[in-house]
């Protein structure tokens, strides 16, 4: 079977490769090995390179009622002498005001001495730590404070040093969530970044004479695996969970980038085919609905994308809280792996797929599958 870019290989194997697939155990995955990462870049100050502090970013927060919310924070930094940097971060909380649910704004501030090793931290401008170590004044190796903000919430600031003079690096979590930076161009290599994972799963695939029962293709967003172009229902990969746009890692112990070698890989496969997919958990499925107003224009659909910076699947950066978005299950942070069951090739391609032909039905559903943001939450 002939394997190349421009088509779609389906896998489809005889009854003679079928064995026991209890009987055997997925491979170590390759990844560890090659030093690959599935990531997208955590938000922080960093005293060497302070005009380049100033940024966004988004993390997921739960509020006084149990609902996760997208929290918008910004972040700025600024040197105020040869010692003292200040880092600001602003950011709106949900909290809960008798039975009501009400906005908060809050800014946290660092002061850091980098030479005396003074820690000054403020919420809205309220001193809540004070502390200097004269041992930080030798060497100072950070630290990490933990930051009130209502009766639930709480923030912990984090001061790493970079080691051999290279200064120090400020980052700030809610609730014990790392906040995912915006403003990074796709594909901008920077030094000392630091990563949030995507993941990945292992999957075993058993071979039987009614084959696998997906296709796939090279990966349109980027060099990370091929992607899923279609899934037979009731067959083996509808089985084990795996939906159109996932991205496919690595094949047995070898990795793949392109669909060249994957058909030969399966075929050289016995009993099953061990297969690592992007994501800690089996990708979900989650429905928008926009409605037609009383005017007759479409409801905002009100989500903001753009590619992330590992190749795999398209960034919710943005939902508009007057949307259809903010009414569905899509949250910030989330990578959308296909539209409509077909696979973007770019956040424009995206909203294409989203908006349609525009159908003056009632309410016009978008079925997306998506790699969830949050890795504690069971995917639906």
């Amino acid at each position: 079977m002939a394997a190349n870019a421009g088509k779609v290989p389906t896998l489809d194997m005889t009854a003679k490769d079928n064995m026991d697939a209890a009987s055997l155990k997925a491979p170590p995955t390759p990844h560890k090995n090659t030093g690959r990462r599935l990531s997208k870049q955590i938000m922080a100050a960093d005293s060497s390179a302070i005009d380049a502090s100033k940024s966004w970013g988004l993390v997921s927060v739960r509020d006084g009622g149990g609902t996760a919310r997208n929290v918008r924070v910004v972040q700025k930094a600024e040197v105020e002498d040869m010692n003292m940097v200040k880092v600001d971060w602003m950011f709106d909380l949900k909290d809960t005001e008798g039975d009501k649910i009400v906005d908060r704004s809050f800014t946290v501030t660092l002061r850091h001495g980098r030479r005396t090793g003074i820690r000054k931290i403020y919420v809205n401008k309220e001193l809540v730590e004070r502390s200097k170590d004269l041992l930080k004044m030798v060497k100072d190796n950070g630290g990490a404070y933990q930051v009130p903000l209502t009766r639930s919430k709480s923030a912990e600031i984090e001061i790493i040093n970079k080691g051999s003079m290279q200064g120090f690096q400020y980052k700030l979590s809610i609730d014990d969530m790392p906040i995912e930076q915006q403003t990074a161009a796709p594909g901008n290599a920077q030094a000392n970044r630091d990563e949030l994972d995507i993941g990945t799963r292992a999957v075993q695939l058993p071979k039987s004479s009614n084959g696998l029962g997906m296709t796939l293709r090279n990966n349109p967003l980027g060099p990370q695996g091929v992607v899923v172009w279609t899934v037979e229902p009731g067959k083996v990969a509808d089985q084990q969970g795996i939906q159109v746009g996932d991205v496919v890692l690595s094949v047995e112990d070898s990795l793949v980038n392109t669909i060249d070698n994957l058909v030969d890989l399966v075929a050289k496969s016995v009993g099953v085919v061990n297969m690592e997919i992007a994501g800690t958990a089996p990708s979900k499925i989650v429905e928008l609905n926009a409605r037609l107003k009383e005017d007759g224009t479409r409801e905002k659909y009100g989500l903001g994308l753009q590619t992330t910076s590992c190749g795999v699947g398209i960034l919710v950066t943005e939902i508009d809280p007057n949307s259809a978005a903010s009414n569905s299950a899509l949250r910030m942070g989330d990578c959308l792996l296909s539209v409509e069951g077909l696979v973007p090739n770019s956040p424009k391609e995206a909203v294409r797929l989203i908006i349609g032909d525009e159908p003056k039905v009632d309410v016009r559903s978008v079925r997306f599958v998506v790699i969830n943001s949050d890795p504690a939450q069971a995917p639906l």
